[in-house]
């Protein structure tokens, strides 16, 4: 079958994971920064533990680590949680481009959505996406969410401007990419 991702709570010993993974410049260009390649300091990985232990205490965000054999390999989150209108923002990311292709975020996405429609009984959970970031678009598209529009020229780098790409996902869409049927 592959690989196979899973969903769970921080952990302490994930800072060694992290560290060890570092910063990639290329997926840090995905989120529109010009971070260069470079291994992750000492107070860095405190640093990102530490917000992590912060998040987990906001009342309209729910964090997860993306373990794949025991080691953290990325995050995902559910934020912006608004129980009213039943919506949420997604977001994800991998710490190293050599979880690429794997079909980890894709595996990922589908469970953070499965637990939004099926547990949260959200109704939308939506994203931002740079125009560039081809994989990352293609990945939501085949986990049921749609192209809604763009905000023009949100991100100047290298030297010119990107759109994020405004995408979302209905309760009933996701049923349909999951194989499932649509209710009437």
């Amino acid at each position: 079958m592959g690989d196979s991702v899973t969903l769970r709570a921080l952990r302490p010993e994930d800072r060694a994971a992290r560290q060890r993974h570092g910063w990639h410049a290329e997926i840090e260009r995905g989120y529109g920064s010009t971070t260069v390649t470079r291994a992750m300091g000492d107070d860095e990985v405190e640093q990102w533990y530490a917000h992590w232990e912060l998040a987990a205490d906001e009342p309209n965000r729910i964090h997860w680590v993306l373990d794949l054999e025991g080691e953290a390999v990325g995050a995902a989150f559910l934020h912006a949680i608004n129980a009213e209108d039943r919506r949420a923002r997604y977001a994800i990311g991998l710490y190293d481009p050599s979880f690429f292709g794997r079909g980890l975020g894709q595996q990922a996405t589908r469970l953070v959505l499965q637990h939004a429609f099926e547990t949260l009984m959200l109704h939308r959970v939506d994203l931002r996406v740079l125009d560039f970031n081809h994989r990352a678009i293609a990945t939501y598209r085949a986990c049921g969410f749609v192209e809604e529009g763009r905000e023009r020229e949100t991100c100047f780098l290298d030297g010119r401007w990107y759109d994020d790409v405004v995408m979302a996902v209905l309760e009933h869409e996701f049923a349909v990419a999951r194989g499932g049927r649509r209710e009437t």
